[in-house]
């Protein structure tokens, strides 16, 4: 007579579904909190605000990030790095262009316009930089506050360039204006703009002021021609 077969009892779910799980609960959250932070302020935006947001029980912001503090650093750590993400390629490939082809105005088409697209995705970045400029940058961390992406390729590009007769180009000049030429529009989209009628998340206005932007760097950067 056959012995019988023990039933088999399912396993147990498995460990990488609750995983996804809390991922997915803490990308919302983050996501929540990016937006609030923006749009209210550190002080005004609440974890249980946070929470309501990201559909999420009150309590689960501070279990996954301490406390408000804790949620804003990872919020700004968050941007920081995707933002260097992004443009570390592009700032390569606008180096690798501008060595193949020697053509400065390429270059800096790929670099301008990968930048600008970044800021108008990612204007969470721009008015939460411009919170902190308000509230004297207490609350950023050691992290690099501007694109080292950007800076690097910016230095080569004035390594490139052949020594020419006249003051020389400053690196760190040339960050700051890059910088602020890409990021004054975003910032004061709802001032100054506002006021000239236009908006700075648009395709049109992005696309003249990248072609402004690599115009002036351009002249900037540009041996002289001859004069007349």
């Amino acid at each position: 007579m056959p012995t019988p077969t023990a039933t088999t009892i399912p396993p147990p779910a498995p460990a990488p579904a609750r995983r996804r799980n809390a991922d997915a609960s803490r990308r919302a959250i983050l996501d929540a909190a990016e937006e609030l932070f923006a749009a209210e302020g550190f002080d005004r935006a609440s974890l249980h605000a946070i929470g309501r947001r990201a559909g999420v029980s009150a309590a689960l912001p501070a279990y996954f990030f301490g406390d408000k503090e804790g949620l804003y650093r990872a919020v700004m750590v968050r941007l920081l790095e995707e933002r260097e993400a992004r443009l570390g390629p592009l700032a390569a490939r606008a180096g690798e262009t501008l060595e193949a082809t020697g053509d400065l105005r390429a270059g800096l088409e790929i670099l301008i316009d990968g930048y600008v697209d970044f800021l108008r995705e990612r204007q969470a970045l721009v008015r939460l930089m411009g919170r902190e400029a308000l509230d004297g940058g207490r609350r950023l961390g050691p992290e690099p506050r501007h694109s080292v992406a950007v800076e690097e390729a910016l230095a080569g590009v004035v390594g490139w360039l052949a020594p020419r007769p006249g003051p020389s180009v400053d690196p760190q000049q040339l960050l700051i204006t890059t910088v602020g030429l890409c990021f004054f529009p975003l910032e004061h989209n709802d001032t100054m703009l506002a006021a000239m009628g236009l908006d700075a998340t648009s395709d049109g206005f992005a696309e003249a002021r990248k072609l402004h932007v690599v115009d002036v760097l351009v002249r900037v950067l540009a041996p002289p021609g001859p004069t007349r």
